[in-house]
């Protein structure tokens, strides 16, 4: 091949690349365009706004007070302390409780249908089904079911009057909640379970069989050969779960009485009444602020899990004559100098 037609080659390979480039761009764009107006934009602009005495209505009166709003949100003497704070205590108590059970119960369902006992196909669907209804259905179904008077199903069932969506929180509220558990593993198990599902197909069988030849029962082999190897799904699974609760709102918005439907009872929920009420305009500075400090806490608790769940990988350790002798001949450049390092880590266990 001469020069000309090489140069040609060339030619055609980075057109091509460029192409191909092109299109790619082409196709992310719509995300790129949507990222950038609803989630860019608006978080630089609160993160700004956050350090002003900002009323939008009234831009010309904007102050810059530095880190004020920030720390108003660790102030006690604070008109709106009390209610933000209590506002992320009762999201992290239900995301305690939720994020184990969203993990444990899908798991322990995926796992018992990957056994295919009869009629298997019609559980699995059964177990997803819910998961495509909205959460706004979820809201009219349960609040149906557990209406506080004689028009709900459940206590026209058994003649009680047992107001399950009442009460305020920390006092007498359990029940509320225990309705919002319950909505929430009906609605939000079958994506789990699918996950878990698919990852436990993946696991291959020569592994129970080699588990079941060394002895090992069906309790062995879940723990040493089952969740090993699906612990990638576990982890997209509790890292979703995880962030999708700490954004708690949707189900205290629907589920609820007419006496508490105005409790901000999540983070998300208070963020959304102060923004969205123009009453409270005169504070929007000091709720972008919260909304930053919010995005921080969970991000430090991604981040947690993440380390958490990462894989940690042990540097080896070497016999004393292996070491005498990697040192002897890493001496003369025989051995690679990175054995030498890993050798030198080891130092340290």
């Amino acid at each position: 091949m001469n020069d000309g037609n090489l140069s040609e080659l060339k030619a055609q390979m980075k057109k091509s690349k460029r192409r191909q480039a092109a299109s790619a761009l082409l196709l992310i764009s719509p995300y790129v365009i949507i990222f950038v107006i609803f989630t860019l934009i608006p978080f630089v602009m609160g993160f700004i706004f956050s350090f002003f005495d900002y009323n939008p209505y009234k831009p010309g009166e904007m102050q810059f007070v530095w880190f004020k709003n920030y720390i108003n949100i660790f102030n006690p003497d604070h008109a709106l302390f009390k209610e933000w704070w209590s506002s992320f205590a009762t999201m992290l108590l239900f995301t305690a409780v939720m994020v184990p059970t969203m993990i444990i119960l899908p798991l322990f369902l995926a796992y018992f249908v990957n056994f295919k006992p009869p009629m298997y196909k019609f559980f699995r669907a059964i177990i997803y089904l819910p998961s495509i209804v909205s959460i706004s259905i979820v809201g009219i179904i349960f609040g149906g079911l557990f209406g506080g008077n004689e028009a709900g199903f459940v206590n026209a069932l058994f003649g009680t009057n047992i107001q399950w969506l009442s009460g305020q929180p920390f006092e007498n509220d359990f029940l509320r909640w225990f309705v919002m558990f319950l909505a929430a593993v009906w609605g939000g198990a079958g994506g789990n379970f699918v996950i878990f599902s698919g990852a436990l197909r993946d696991v291959p069988k020569s592994l129970y069989e080699a588990c079941e030849m060394d002895g090992g029962g069906r309790w062995k082999s879940l723990l040493y050969v089952t969740l090993p190897n699906i612990k990638p799904a576990i982890n997209i699974c509790l890292f979703n779960t995880l962030i999708g609760y700490l954004n708690l709102y949707g189900q205290p918005y629907v589920i609820n009485a007419l006496d508490n439907e105005e409790l901000l009872v999540s983070p998300m929920m208070f963020i959304q009444h102060y923004l969205a009420s123009g009453f409270y305009s005169s504070i929007t500075g000091y709720i972008c602020a919260v909304g930053i400090v919010f995005g921080a806490i969970v991000m430090i608790f991604s981040s947690i899990e993440r380390r958490v769940m990462s894989d940690r990988r042990k540097a080896p350790v070497f016999a004393d004559e292996c070491r005498s002798y990697i040192e002897f001949k890493s001496s003369d450049g025989s051995i690679n100098d990175g054995i030498v390092i890993s050798m030198g880590e080891t130092d340290s266990l």
